[in-house]
């Protein structure tokens, strides 16, 4: 009951009706005379019941129809409200001081529909006057960017775009440094030009907490400069510890490079773009087992060992990093139907001698540009370097596969195809058929 009562309120004005009532009942049951009512009301500690303006054109509006304002006037007097201003087309209302229910023109509204009946409103359609941006089909979004590393068991960390002086200069010291004028702290000083000084913070905090085995990646602004294009979002991750968590069914194998490069390049194959992985020099990575990333000669990114000069500066173990410039993988390829073929599909195999700084990429991008009209897949399955193959130059084996979707292709159709990149590759890096 007594939650009832404080839901629903007492009225501030039902005391006189209570006393008359009580008075009466006296007097019903054991008789005798009552005297008048001796009231004192401090009428400034009491509540305040609001003017609620209603207009015509407001309950047409909720209501979807119109009503007579004859008849509306007549509800508001029928339930006890105080009308103290009115025109045709508004009125004032003070609501009874039991009404709890009514303090805004809503609920005025409200009190209207229920009485002319919810089952007698009309049904309307619903019409939106809204500005419905279009999204091309070729864009990637960032959160289909974000859970593909979820996906791989990623997780996001978001870090503050201030790094230190000494982040800056140990990550990328030819970067241009742009200092806040009043930085939080000596160690926030310097609007970050990469993201990998935020993510090896993080490692480091999980490291002193026993955390080994880290996948971490975070999305956020890059500053060049301090205009609006010198700014650019990137997507970085970071990786170290165990492959696979500890088992009793496999031995335990640490990271490696390609495990972080098979990341990667889950991530552009979003886009269904060809990109191309070159070893290059990083002041923050270490000389043999760093690439970067390009498309189309542009580069997008960068991937490899942290420096053991870093490592043991920042006390840190073995780990690998990658970042991309997020715009140049959001753009995609539109997808479309391909009949499936019935057809046997057909392979070869060839093994060429070439240069040992020609990397396998370069010659699978290389088959590729030929666009040969059958050619559905080209895959690296060995590289040989030692006896019979003369110093500086390496063997590299390719597995060329073929099929067509009118016939099973013959043996003169496909000895003519792997002549054409034998012959490209030849003219193009000088390579020999093993």
């Amino acid at each position: 009951e007594s939650s009832i009562r404080f839901e629903r309120g007492v009225d501030f004005n039902i005391t006189h009706q209570a006393m008359e009532r009580a008075t009466e009942l006296v007097l019903d049951i054991c008789g005798g005379k009552a005297s008048a009512i001796n009231e004192c009301i401090d009428s400034s500690t009491l509540p305040k019941l609001e003017t609620i303006l209603i207009t015509r054109e407001k309950i047409s509006s909720v209501l979807g129809f119109d009503l007579d304002p004859s008849w509306i006037e007549s509800k508001f007097k029928f339930l006890g409200f105080n009308i103290t201003k009115k025109n045709n087309k508004s009125w004032a209302i003070i609501p009874p001081s039991f009404r709890f229910d009514i303090r805004i023109p809503a609920d005025l509204i409200e009190e209207l529909a229920r009485l002319y009946g919810y089952d007698k409103v009309p049904v309307q359609r619903l019409s939106v006057d809204a500005n419905i941006s279009q999204t091309s089909q070729s864009k990637v979004s960032s959160y289909g960017i974000s859970q593909a590393l979820v996906n791989r068991g990623y997780q996001e960390v978001i870090t503050y775009s201030f790094i230190s002086n000494e982040y800056h200069d140990l990550i990328d010291p030819s970067a241009k440094k742009i200092t806040l004028k009043n930085p939080i702290s000596d160690d926030m000083s310097i609007m970050r030009s990469s993201l990998w000084p935020g993510l090896l913070q993080t490692v480091e905090m999980n490291q002193r907490r026993g955390h080994h085995n880290a996948r971490f990646f975070e999305t956020g602004l890059c500053f060049s400069g301090i205009s609006v294009d010198d700014q650019r979002q990137k997507i970085a991750g970071i990786v170290c510890g165990e492959r696979f968590e500890s088992q009793w069914g496999s031995p335990e194998r640490e990271i490696d490079f390609f495990d972080a490069k098979s990341d990667v390049e889950s991530l552009l194959s979003l886009s269904g773009n060809n990109y191309l992985f070159e070893a290059q020099e990083h002041p923050a990575l270490q000389a043999g087992q760093a690439a970067k990333i390009s498309r189309n000669g542009q580069l997008i990114g960068w991937i490899g060992a942290l420096s053991p000069h870093l490592q043991k500066k920042l006390s840190l173990p073995k780990l690998f990093l990658f970042e991309l410039n997020q715009s140049d993988i959001e753009q995609r390829k539109v997808s479309s139907y391909e009949s499936f073929s019935s057809f046997q599909a057909s392979q070869r195999d060839i093994a060429l001698v070439v240069a040992k700084d020609v990397n396998a990429d370069q010659l699978i991008h290389a088959i590729q540009s030929l666009d040969q009209e059958h050619l559905i897949e080209v895959n690296l399955f060995d590289v040989y370097e030692g006896e019979h193959i003369e110093k500086g130059k390496k063997s590299v084996a390719l597995n060329l596969t073929y099929q067509s979707i009118e016939a099973t292709l013959t043996d003169d159709q496909l000895n003519q195809q792997v002549e054409d990149i034998i012959t490209h590759l030849e003219s193009k890096f000088s390579a020999k058929l093993r």
